[in-house]
C-alpha cells in the first residue's frame, strides 16, 4: 500500500493578509499554520517602508495565538488532537517575522512541528517570503523550504498576484515534492479579501502529479473581528502515514476536498479569541475539526 506523509501544497494566503507559515498545507497533512487558526498578521507593508522600528504602533508590532484543536475522523482513523503556540513580529517596518510551535497527535503518532517564515518589503509594489520547518513524526516532514514573490497591481494596489515554489522531503527518506503555486487577491475598499489560485505537486518516487484550486474569503477589520472562509479541491499523490484506508483503489492520486471556517473576535484593544471549524473528505474518510485560542497584540 502506498501510505505516506502526504504531499502539503503552499498555502500562503493573501486572504489571511499575510503569507502562511512555512507549514502551510492543504488536504489532510495537516502541519500547524494552515488549520483555521493561522493567526492573521497584517500585510508586510502595512507600516511605512521609511519609518524607525520604534515608530510601531502599541498593538501592532506583533501577535500570539495560544490554543488547541480536536478532530474526529471515519474510516478506523483514530481522532487528532494539537496544542499549539503560533504568531508573528514585525522586526522593522516592512519585515514581518512568523513562528509556529505545534504539539499534534495524528494517526496515533504524537510529533512536534515548528516553523519560521519571513515576509520582507523589496519596493512598494514587490514583496518576498521565505520559510522552513520541521516535524518529529512520520507524518510531518522532516523538512519543507517555500519562497515566495508578490506583486502589487492597478493604481490603488488592490490587486496582488503571487508565485510559490515548495520543496520538502518525508521522514521515511525516500519520497520528496515540489509544489508550485499562483495566485491573485483582490483587496477590497469595503472591508473584504478575496483569493484564488491553483496548485501544482509532483510526488517521487513516482512523479505522481497533482493540480489542486483554492478560494479564500475574509472579512471584517482590524480590532473588530475577521471572518475567514477557504475551500480547496483537487488531486492529492498518497494518503498520510499511519492512516487506515477502507474502499477500493490503491491510495494514488485521488480527488479530496477540504472546508475551513475561521473567526476572529477582539474582546479588548489587544486581546480577544479565535474559533474555527475543519471538514476534510477523500475516498477513504472524513475528518471533521474544531479549534479555540486566546491572542494578544503587543
Amino acid at each position: 500500500m502506498n501510505i505516506r506523509t502526504l504531499p502539503p501544497t503552499l498555502a500562503l494566503s493573501a486572504a489571511l493578509l499575510a503569507p502562511a507559515l512555512a507549514v502551510a498545507q492543504t488536504a489532510d497533512a495537516t502541519p500547524a499554520a494552515a488549520t483555521a487558526s493561522t493567526p492573521v498578521a497584517p500585510p508586510a507593508d502595512a507600516l511605512p517602508a521609511d519609518a524607525p522600528a520604534a515608530d510601531f504602533e502599541p498593538g501592532r508590532r506583533g501577535r500570539v495565538d495560544a490554543g488547541m484543536g480536536f478532530s474526529s475522523l471515519t474510516g478506523g482513523n483514530s481522532n487528532w488532537n494539537e496544542q499549539f503556540v503560533r504568531g508573528y513580529v514585525g522586526l522593522r517596518p516592512g519585515t514581518t517575522l512568523n513562528w509556529d510551535l505545534s504539539s499534534q497527535r495524528h494517526f496515533d503518532q504524537r510529533g512536534t512541528v515548528g516553523a519560521l517564515s519571513l515576509t520582507h518589503t523589496l519596493t512598494p509594489w514587490w514583496y518576498v517570503s521565505v520559510g522552513a520547518s520541521s516535524g518529529s513524526a512520520d507524518f510531518q516532514n522532516k523538512y519543507r523550504g517555500d519562497i515566495a514573490i508578490y506583486r502589487k497591481w492597478t493604481e490603488s494596489q488592490q490587486w496582488v498576484t503571487g508565485l510559490a515554489l515548495m520543496k520538502s522531503a518525508s521522514r521515511d527518506g525516500i519520497h520528496r515534492d515540489t509544489g508550485i503555486t499562483a495566485s491573485v487577491a483582490y483587496y477590497s475598499a469595503q472591508d473584504w479579501v478575496g483569493e484564488g489560485g491553483v496548485v501544482y505537486n509532483k510526488s517521487n518516487p513516482g512523479s505522481v502529479e497533482g493540480f489542486r484550486g483554492f478560494a479564500a474569503l475574509t472579512m471584517g477589520r482590524e480590532k473588530q473581528h475577521y471572518f475567514t472562509a477557504r475551500i480547496d479541491h483537487g488531486k492529492e499523490g498518497y494518503l498520510p502515514t499511519g492512516a487506515i484506508a477502507n474502499g477500493a483503489g490503491n491510495q494514488v492520486g485521488f480527488q479530496s476536498t477540504e472546508l475551513s471556517l475561521q473567526w476572529r473576535q477582539w474582546l479588548g484593544r489587544d486581546w480577544g479569541y479565535l474559533v474555527g471549524g475543519q471538514f476534510y473528505r477523500n475516498p477513504y474518510y472524513n475528518r471533521k475539526g474544531i479549534s479555540a485560542a486566546v491572542f494578544f497584540d503587543f
